[in-house]
């Protein structure tokens, strides 16, 4: 790499330029698993990266339109901030188109193929993903026996997502000065914690209700139990009348006291959960061995037109679609 020059003086020696596309790649992963599929003769990318305990971050300045094509081999959460230009990704099945004003949010694992515009710039963020895991543990109190299922946009224009990027934004300037005190773990590190901690808030996951300081305070034990019951148990044959007894309430006050706390009966959230389960299996079988019909019965949806409206209105596709692009395949089966 190479030293680039920068309108900022004070940080001139935190740019450089990637000669190729390993040069960027080495920033996420020590796995190479990025390929550029767009020319490499017309590769043009400068960069300043910074990183401290578990966050690696990385401001890219794009000056070619390029094409990448991520696999589906890395382990950490990511989350992508357009601050100029335009940016589209697929990811796990989901299509975005963003700019300034939204961030992507990318979950472990699953393929990732990438554009981005000639002139763009962007903050992308690695979580290694035991940390967020961990934090959101403790958060709840119990073990979290599965990935996070981040949203994949996040707005940025106002609210807790604002007030991340913000964060983050602060964060970023002041780790790439050599001389600043976040480099210095005894700063840092509690600054990355709070960045960890402000994503579980910031960007929507089906956690965020259970760990915001109101809502946790204001459930009662019995919501917040029968919440984990539906979280943990949804390929069981779950009934209210069940959950109620094993939460020592009455079904009524379950009813009542989950439209009041999490605004959905029981059942409207087991079958959220189911749902999500579901696309989860779907993304991760192999489509040559798994039928849609096989997916929907294992996760409780008796009928496979309800599950594929419910579907296709929850992810932009039908899961005939999201089946298609599990990253799954047998040995040997090209790629597509």
């Amino acid at each position: 790499m190479t030293v680039q020059s920068t309108t900022d003086p004070c940080d001139i020696e935190a740019w450089t330029t990637a000669d190729r596309i390993d040069d960027f790649a080495s920033v996420c992963c020590r796995e190479p698993h990025i390929e550029l599929v767009s020319d490499p003769q017309a590769f043009s990318l400068t960069q300043r990266v910074g990183a401290i305990g578990p966050f690696a971050i990385v401001d890219l300045l794009v000056g070619s339109d390029m094409k990448i094509d991520c696999g589906d081999l890395c382990s950490s959460y990511r989350v992508n901030v357009p601050r100029s230009g335009r940016v589209e990704s697929v990811h796990r099945g989901s299509s975005l188109a963003l700019g300034p004003g939204a961030a992507a949010v990318y979950r472990p694992e699953g393929d990732a193929v990438s554009r981005w515009a000639a002139g763009s710039r962007m903050l992308g963020v690695k979580i290694d993903r035991h940390a967020i895991e961990d934090t959101l543990s403790e958060a709840l109190g119990r073990q979290l026996t599965r990935q996070i299922d981040f949203a994949s946009c996040m707005s940025s224009d106002a609210g807790a997502g604002r007030s991340w990027i913000n964060m983050l934004s602060v964060f970023a300037e002041q780790l790439f000065r050599p001389d600043g005190v976040l480099n210095q773990p005894m700063v840092g590190l509690p600054f990355v914690d709070s960045l960890i901690r402000g994503l579980l808030l910031a960007a929507e996951n089906s956690y965020r209700s259970a760990i915001t300081g109101e809502t946790h305070s204001a459930s009662p034990p019995a919501i917040r139990a029968a919440v984990e019951i539906l979280e943990e148990e949804a390929h069981l044959p779950l009934t209210v009348s069940s959950i109620a007894k094993r939460c020592h309430v009455s079904v009524r006050g379950l009813q009542q006291g989950f439209r009041r706390y999490m605004g959905v009966s029981p059942m409207a959230y087991l079958r959220e959960v189911r749902l999500r389960r579901a696309h989860d299996c779907l993304l991760e079988s192999d489509p040559s061995v798994t039928s849609v019909a096989s997916v929907a019965h294992q996760w409780g949806f008796k009928n496979l037109g309800r599950f594929a409206a419910a579907h296709t209105a929850r992810y932009d596709e039908p899961p005939a679609a999201t089946l298609r692009r599990s990253p799954i395949r047998r040995p040997g089966q090209p790629q597509a």
